[in-house]
């Protein structure tokens, strides 16, 4: 409860942070013309990219369930806007569990196993986002021709062979971290060990490389639609840049989003936006106008759609938090829960 709190207080001290400095020396003249000369249809366009996003995550979950069981993409796409829904108004991480919950429920699946798949989803997100802040001076170096590239594909191929270890040399790799990890607090030390072989547990179930190779690619399709649809907005903001650029934004607001923050990552969103823009040379008022943009199109529509999802399903967030608590401890102790403890199945 004390480190709930803790992280609640430090994310409130964040965002107001952040809205200071988004909001500190504003024009605000030109911050209303900016919002007055956007092209609504490319905003809409903007809407349906990340609609379509949202779709596309839910494509790569039914792959990697597909081996229990056939959940149609339509479920898939409900459960993922529910998910990002919870995220976006609790600021925590209960989504994933709302989402593992609703679909082994609906299609009468191990719970543990549908979590499995969404670690892996995860660390293969931040997997993918790491190397490509890695590599994203290369991108420039195309352009500008910025030194640096060289480490970073040293990193990358690091990376990469580090990846295959963990997959195929599991205890190899585990006694390299245990050496490594022995620098920290024996609590600490445990956590992180046991964070660590979570993760590599998770990529023993993807030893098909095929399998590996398809989650990967999707991923990367995933990253591409959030970059278009930075790409979009720049058009109807009449930017002049390019999908770098975009890709760049994008990877500092997946970076920036990691911070605690207050439900809707309302000032972090805004200020990382602001930041990243401001080194392209666009004005800070404009910047911030996309920034504010940017976040609407970006969480209003799951909001809505969360929102109907939530109500047509008959949702109840506390009672479902109140099973998803009782199906961990069952999961863990291995002890059946007790029905009249407020379960109902």
């Amino acid at each position: 409860m004390k480190k709930k709190s803790i992280r609640y207080a430090l994310g409130i001290l964040i965002t107001v942070l952040a809205l200071w400095l988004s909001f500190r020396n504003l024009d605000w003249g030109t911050l209303k013309q900016s919002f007055s000369r956007v092209n609504p249809v490319w905003v809409i366009l903007a809407v349906f990219t990340v609609l379509l996003s949202v779709y596309i995550v839910g494509w790569r979950w039914q792959i990697l369930l597909r081996s229990k069981a056939h959940i149609p993409l339509t479920d898939m796409f409900r459960f993922n806007i529910i998910s990002q829904y919870v995220n976006i108004i609790i600021p925590a991480r209960f989504g994933e569990l709302l989402r593992a919950w609703l679909a082994a429920r609906k299609y009468s699946l191990s719970g543990s196993y549908v979590l499995g798949t969404i670690l892996i989803e995860k660390i293969v997100e931040y997997f993918i986002v790491f190397i490509l802040a890695v590599l994203a001076p290369v991108f420039f170096t195309f352009q500008t021709k910025l030194k640096g590239h060289t480490i970073a594909i040293v990193i990358f191929l690091i990376l990469i062979s580090l990846l295959i270890l963990a997959i195929w040399k599991r205890s190899l790799v585990r006694k390299w971290l245990a050496r490594l990890a022995n620098i920290f607090p024996g609590k600490l030390r445990t956590r992180i060990l046991d964070f660590l072989d979570k993760g590599m547990e998770a990529f023993t179930l993807l030893k098909d490389i095929k399998m590996i190779l398809l989650v990967v690619v999707i991923t990367l399709i995933v990253i591409f639609s959030q970059v278009i649809t930075n790409l979009i907005l720049f058009e109807a903001y009449g930017f002049k840049l390019s999908i770098f650029e975009a890709l760049i934004l994008q990877l500092a607001l997946l970076i920036g989003m990691s911070l605690p923050s207050v439900p809707g990552k309302i000032g972090i969103f805004e200020y990382t936006v602001v930041l990243v823009l401001s080194m392209f040379a666009i004005d800070k008022s404009i910047a911030l106008s996309y920034g504010l943009m940017l976040h609407v199109i970006a969480y209003l529509p799951k909001i809505l759609l969360g929102f109907i999802y939530t109500t047509n399903l008959h949702i109840s967030l506390k009672k479902a938090g109140k099973e998803i608590e009782l199906d961990e401890l069952k999961n863990k102790t291995g002890i059946k829960p007790n029905p009249d403890a407020g379960n109902e199945g």
